[in-house]
């Protein structure tokens, strides 16, 4: 969107220069982005996040999209109800059921921002969703709307519980014990090309969790929520090494060792959560209710 807009004012600014040197002919900041209206589906997510004290934009605000994204779309508007309401349910919801509506009303972000399409950073890394100190939180992929969808819905819950997880710890201040736990096993730009098991032997849930303490907390976080059992098991729970060659024998054991950090993490993470105020088994519990996974 952002680069379709810089080659459509070129072509303007040029023919206008070839025509006259009046620049009042130019459009205006204004009528290249007009000031929005209080339509009808304004009024509906009003109602459904007033409570809240949140604002849901769904328009292309250029001010609102970061500088280094790329092939930006905004969401079609049939798209936006049905998005709000799945937040407020597979999201808010189960946060609701970890702490109590009085906590996450005050631990909420102000804004939230739909667009359309995937988003794409200059070295080609495609953006899943942003949070942006804490009160602004953007979901990207709209346009793929499908509660049918697994990987769609995964994918949504993943950016909503990964950056709801950085504004506890921006609001009630980073636990320096879980900060202790892998201090040096963190690589700022070495993390793209871990594969999953590598991840889980350094004790970390993901290969973004290695990226710095505070992705890995987030990372922890969305991943025991939102993840089912299945990928549970495989992430946490220690795996035999009989019948396995001795080739193989030696992978599992560090894998092994990785878990066991892994749960540390986890049960670190509980205490901490709790002395705010937050039960992270019942927001699990929770959503994976409302997903139909039971357990």
């Amino acid at each position: 969107m952002k680069t379709k807009i810089f080659f459509a004012l070129l072509f303007v600014v040029s023919v206008l220069t070839g025509c006259s040197d009046n620049d009042s002919l130019l459009p205006s900041e204004e009528e290249l982005f007009p000031t929005k209206t209080n339509t009808e589906l304004d009024k509906q997510l009003n109602e459904l996040f007033r409570p809240y004290n949140t604002i849901v934009e769904y328009r292309y605000i250029k001010n609102l999209i970061p500088d280094d994204w790329y092939y930006i779309y905004p969401v079609e508007e049939e798209l936006v109800v049905p998005m709000a309401e799945f937040l407020k349910a597979y999201w808010i919801g189960p946060l609701e059921a970890g702490s109590s509506r009085k906590f996450v009303v005050k631990n909420f972000p102000r804004m939230i921002l739909l667009i359309g399409s995937s988003a794409y950073n200059m070295d080609g890394t495609r953006v899943t969703g942003q949070a942006e100190g804490g009160t602004l939180i953007r979901f990207t992929e709209v346009n793929d709307y499908n509660i049918e969808k697994e990987k769609w819905i995964s994918g949504q819950l993943e950016t909503a519980f990964h950056e709801y997880a950085h504004i506890l710890h921006q609001t009630f201040g980073f636990p320096d014990d879980y900060r202790d736990i892998t201090p040096d096993s963190y690589t700022k730009g070495g993390w793209k090309s871990l594969k999953l098991k590598d991840a889980i032997k350094l004790g970390m849930v993901s290969n973004y969790a290695c990226s710095a303490p505070e992705e890995d907390f987030a990372e922890l976080f969305y991943f025991w929520i939102v993840s089912p059992y299945a990928d549970l098991e495989y992430v946490f729970n220690e795996q035999p090494t009989g019948g396995l060659k001795p080739s193989q024998v030696q992978d599992v054991v560090e894998m092994n060792a990785g878990r066991r950090i892994i749960q540390k993490k986890l049960l670190t993470m509980e205490k901490y959560l709790q002395r705010i105020g937050v039960d992270l088994q019942n927001i699990r519990n929770d959503l994976q209710h409302r997903l139909g996974h039971e357990e």
